[in-house]
């Protein structure tokens, strides 16, 4: 596929863009999520929410001016030589015709190239089977998490950005299920947030 792909980072001016499109694929609704990426101590502020700062970062590939998917990063700050991978999809009328491999490409080389030795994601294996088959051919290793009672089948994927071997997570603890549970905030909050972005800052 020659076809060019364009990456914008998702800040105050494409933010109902990069909702929409993370709606589009995903059941989970990870409004909150967006909303701290775009400045963590406003969200902080707004919410009153003990929300982790994993400095998070949405960007959204644009193929012919338009959203077609999303990528996202994130590190732990104890763990900073290694970034994670999160919310990566293509928009369903778009799949099956290559522009997943060229956003995963691009989200490898964009780690790389920021001087990480180690890329992570997590992801469910019996739901997310096409992924899943992606990211084995793109070189990313499985391995099954069971530290902590998840309700799905979850594995970490790990892939090294140098020539050395990677190195598994070894099943230690992630706090999946303290980060699914801010996402589980009830909807009125969640408008009531949204809607002072709306108004206030999302342009």
């Amino acid at each position: 596929m020659k076809d060019i792909l364009e990456f914008k980072i998702v800040d105050f001016s494409n933010a109902l863009q990069a909702i929409e499109v993370q709606n589009s694929i995903f059941e989970e609704d990870g409004l909150l999520n967006i909303l701290a990426s775009l400045d963590y101590d406003l969200f902080i502020s707004l919410t009153k929410m003990p929300y982790p700062d994993d400095h998070v970062k949405y960007y959204l590939a644009y193929y012919k001016d338009e959203p077609i998917g999303i990528t996202v990063f994130y590190y732990y700050p104890d763990y900073q030589e290694e970034m994670w991978l999160a919310w990566f999809g293509i928009l369903p009328k778009y799949q099956r015709k290559g522009f997943g491999k060229k956003v995963l490409e691009w989200s490898i080389n964009k780690v790389r190239l920021d001087g990480k030795k180690t890329l992570r994601l997590y992801t469910d294996e019996t739901s997310m089977q096409d992924a899943v088959n992606l990211y084995k051919k793109m070189g990313f290793v499985g391995e099954k998490y069971t530290k902590e009672p998840l309700d799905y089948n979850c594995y970490i994927y790990s892939k090294s950005l140098s020539n050395e071997e990677v190195t598994l997570w070894n099943n230690r603890f992630l706090g999946l299920e303290d980060q699914s549970s801010f996402e589980r905030e009830d909807r009125e909050f969640k408008e009531r947030i949204f809607n002072i972005y709306k108004n206030n800052y999302i342009k």
